[in-house]
């Protein structure tokens, strides 16, 4: 997965953080290619994962709020889905009930496509409309 310009929404911050989060996902499909994951390298990932999900939804779910974005309450279910989602992985992760790096990767990659392809770039529209 590579940065691009597609993933702009308009909204300098969350761009970064957007672009911090694929540069991460790049960094572990690189892993996986060169049989470089391990367990220390996986947990570490998925706790950056969670990590950022949680401080990245905080702070884009802020800016929803202050915009008076009408789709905040859709939006932010949808967030609440991932950081449970994640939550479970770890989990089932720690209780050895599966979980890999490569099924981490690929989630995130299919996450980041349908949701900020689609629905942050919804938001960014209505922020930079608000923003005027």
């Amino acid at each position: 997965m590579k940065w691009s310009e597609a993933y702009l929404i308009g909204c300098p911050k969350v761009d970064e953080q957007h672009k911090e989060l694929i540069e991460k996902v790049d960094e572990l499909e690189l892993k996986l290619e060169n049989n470089e994951a391990d367990d220390e390298g996986f947990t570490d990932a998925l706790m950056f994962v969670v990590d950022y999900a949680r401080n990245h939804f905080r702070d884009e779910e802020n800016l929803m709020i202050a915009t008076g974005y009408p789709d905040f309450e859709h939006h932010r279910t949808l967030h609440d889905r991932l950081v449970s989602h994640l939550t479970n992985f770890l989990m089932d992760m720690q209780q050895g009930k599966g979980g890999t790096f490569s099924e981490l990767v690929s989630y995130m990659h299919v996450w980041i496509n349908g949701h900020v392809l689609v629905e942050d770039i919804k938001f960014g529209k209505f922020f930079r409309t608000a923003k005027k």
